[in-house]
């Protein structure tokens, strides 16, 4: 007869709960979000910097792939302009001095001509502005890029870019004249450069993202060649030429420093569009300046008003949730223990009794559950007792061996078909110690066949009884595996006198063991069947109170309104969220339950591509965690494409998760060989826990830290641990406190 505390309905124990949260807020008098408000302002300053600093440098790059393309239109005119100057060159007897240039200049549409010597010095030109201009000194990078490509032929084009003298937009070309003592460069200036490149482009970008963003002051954006965009004439300071010579020397990483003044951040964000197809440098280095007062202005204030009251109801906050989370939580985890143990084999353990009306049902119906399948699995045993009982009883020789032909079973008519007595120990007794040797190499090389692999016939041979007499006999043989390992045979042999009477009553077994079969294969579909709608009863019956507690919490704020403190709305809203949390347990346990029973698809899976796609979804979750997160090559798997996809997305917002507090989290998703073949691992350089600790961290709802610092809901693991388990696997993990944690796990190979 259940006690009244397991009668005691779910609800009423949730509403007790709430009674006392409601009682301690009016006693209390305490409201506070201080630590919330702070963190969503910092957060929603910080993204706005991050999403202000890509669309800055997604812009860019798309600019700097339009201009590409649209400077790229010209190569086709130089590259016709570059055969007249090569024919001009040809007929000089590739002497500079005698080419008329200006004459040339017109010929080809007044592109400016230069010849460059092998010390990347213009020696002729066009331009009067640049002759002598000595390469190796006003660009070293550039100078090394004429070196490259003086020794080879054909047409290098480059992008539009300021000259270095003048800094006026050119089109640029070159080619190295077929005796590799010059290299001919072509130049295109033209009005339209001006006006359909940079200025309104990168200002548009820069007064979207200054709109956008409150903090943003100000945005300077600088070439390699250290001019200003808008401004050519723009002289940087000396602080400002300084950074930008770092960045050029240096990796072209983000930078940031405190400004000159009080509450401002400056950051130099290099967007690298350097081309190896092309030697002009087209990156851009942007300056952008922050305004960090209004932030400080808005903490202070904030901090102000919630100042006392944090303390306070951090601490009552923490006492109540912990309070609520054990008494829901506990038994739960209670439950899951026993179903645990139950799931691993042992069908006697006794699910403990659990309070509340819901839970108690629940572990009732699972009692029932346990007993039938107990049922089914006795009467299994049983039908192979009858089976091995049966084949005791066959008046037919059934024999299993090993390698070599000795006996590890055999049934009575197979001593009785040779005159032997029946041993039970079968030592000492080979399958071709009766046959007679005129058929004993072709019983040899049947067997030597059948180990590997091949199929065959009955066949006949003449043996021997321990009487003397010889009789014929068909033996049906083949092999057996373990593992997909061959470790013997196995097969039967007939007496070819009494074969059609053998025959028949074969054919009669065989029938009542399909019905045997059938028989079974219907209860375990009827048992599967009940488990699924047992299943949805569990998930209808724990979260319609849920879902009644979370609409009348709803519908008292919205009718109280105002008249609330902001203490009680406070508590209101906790109320609702360890409602949301009590949901995330069931649905944890619901999948639990499901990975039972639930089918495998097995497919051969390409990981790269789907743990990218698991990385993309867990980072757009966890916007605020700036993790690195590495991917390396990995092998396809054989599995559940679904189930998989899982196993990763757990063990990857696990490592994002519990590595986000270092100041360089750092995520390694690889394999490693061994004895075992490929293993899998999951790394991240978190905060670890003691090994010790292992064994527990696989167990639904076992969590190592609070909650209060890393959420979840503590299922996950047991989830992965069971997938794995499904798919006939292993999970193990090796952790260092403060240094990360490395989930090692394999699939079997694909048979």
């Amino acid at each position: 007869m259940p006690s009244i505390s397991e009668k005691l309905h779910f609800s009423y124990l949730i509403m007790g709960i709430l009674f006392i949260i409601i009682v301690t807020a009016l006693l209390a008098g305490i409201w506070a979000n201080y630590e919330s408000s702070k963190s969503n302002l910092e957060a929603n300053a910080h993204r706005l910097h991050v999403i202000t600093e890509s669309h800055l440098n997604n812009s860019f790059r798309m600019i700097d792939a339009g201009l590409t393309i649209y400077d790229n239109t010209f190569n086709e005119d130089m590259q016709d302009a570059f055969v007249i100057v090569m024919e001009e060159y040809n007929q000089t007897g590739g002497d500079p001095s005698r080419m008329d240039l200006e004459s040339l200049k017109t010929r080809i549409g007044g592109m400016d001509i230069y010849i460059i010597n092998n010390l990347s010095i213009i020696q002729h030109t066009t331009k009067s502005s640049e002759l002598s201009l000595d390469f190796s000194i006003v660009s070293p990078e550039f100078h090394q890029w004429l070196q490259n490509i003086r020794n080879t032929s054909g047409f290098y084009p480059d992008l539009v870019c300021q000259n270095h003298v003048e800094g006026i937009l050119t089109k640029y070309s070159y080619m190295p004249t077929p005796d590799h003592h010059y290299i001919i460069e072509l130049g295109l200036v033209s009005d339209k450069f001006a006006g359909e490149r940079m200025v309104v482009q990168y200002s548009d970008v820069v007064d979207d993202i200054k709109a956008f963003n409150p903090y943003l002051e100000d945005v300077l954006l600088f070439q390699s060649q250290k001019r200003l965009v808008y401004n050519t004439s723009y002289i940087p300071t000396p602080e400002e030429s300084s950074m930008l010579d770092a960045l050029l020397k240096e990796n072209r990483t983000t930078r940031v420093v405190k400004g000159p003044e009080l509450h401002k951040t400056i950051i130099w964000i290099p967007v690298d569009l350097r081309n190896p197809d092309y030697p002009a440098d087209m990156s851009i280095f942007a300056k952008l300046t922050y305004n960090d007062s209004i932030l400080s202005e808005e903490l202070t204030q904030m901090g102000f008003i919630h100042g006392f009251t944090a303390i306070l109801v951090l601490l009552m906050g923490g006492l109540i949730a912990f309070m609520v989370s054990r008494r829901i939580s506990k038994p739960i985890e209670q439950f899951t223990a026993d179903v645990d143990a139950i799931a691993a084999g042992d069908l006697n353990h006794t699910i403990r009794p659990v309070h509340g009306y819901e839970l108690s049902n629940l572990a009732e119906k699972t009692g029932v559950m346990v007993e039938r399948l107990k049922e089914q699995i006795r009467k299994r045993e049983a039908s192979e007792q009858r089976f091995m009982d049966l084949v005791q009883l066959l008046p037919v020789g059934v024999f299993e061996s090993d390698l070599d032909g000795n006996i590890t079973f055999a049934n009575p008519a197979a001593f009785e078909l040779f005159g032997a007595n029946f041993n039970k120990s079968f030592q000492g007794i080979n399958i071709f110690s009766s046959i007679c040797p005129q058929d004993l190499d072709r019983a040899k090389e049947m067997f030597n066949v059948i180990l590997h692999g091949q199929k065959t016939v009955g066949s006949e041979f003449t043996c021997l009884r321990k009487d003397g007499d010889t009789f014929p006999i068909l033996a049906y043989v083949a092999s057996r595996s373990e593992n997909g390992v061959v470790i013997g045979a196995r097969g039967s042999v007939v007496d070819v006198t009494r074969l059609k009477q053998v025959e028949a009553e074969v054919r009669l077994l065989n029938v009542d063991l399909e019905k045997r079969v059938a028989q079974r294969t219907f209860e375990l579909e009827e048992a599967t069947s009940e488990l699924k709608a047992f299943t949805y009863s569990v998930s209808h019956d724990l979260k319609a109170p849920l879902r009644a507690i979370d609409g009348f919490s709803t519908i008292l704020s919205m009718k109280a309104g105002s008249r609330l403190e902001p203490k009680e709305r406070e508590y209101l809203e906790k109320i609702r969220q360890t409602v949301l949390h009590m949901n995330d347990l069931i649905e944890s346990l619901l999948l639990l339950s499901h990975l039972n029973w639930q089918e495998l698809k097995y497919e051969e899976i390409s990981l790269n591509p789907l743990i990218s796609d698991v990385v993309s979804s867990v980072l757009e979750q966890n916007p605020d965690h700036k993790v690195s997160v590495i991917i390396y090559d990995l092998p396809p798997c054989y599995g559940d494409k679904t189930m998989i996809q899982q196993v990763f997305m757990n063990l990857i917002s696990n490592a994002v998760k519990f590595s986000r507090k270092r100041s360089d989290p750092r995520v390694e998703i690889g394999t490693v060989k061994d004895h075992a073949g490929t293993v899998y691992y999951v790394k991240d350089n978190g905060i670890g826990f003691e090994m010790r600790l292992s064994g527990q961290i696989f167990k639904p709802f076992m969590r190592l830290v609070r909650t209060d610092q890393f959420e979840g809901s503590g299922v996950g693991l047991a989830t992965v641990h069971r997938i794995i388990r499904r798919h006939g696997g292993k999970i193990w993990v090796e952790s260092t406190p403060g240094e990360g944690t490395t989930f090692y796990f394999t699939f079997p190979p694909r048979e």
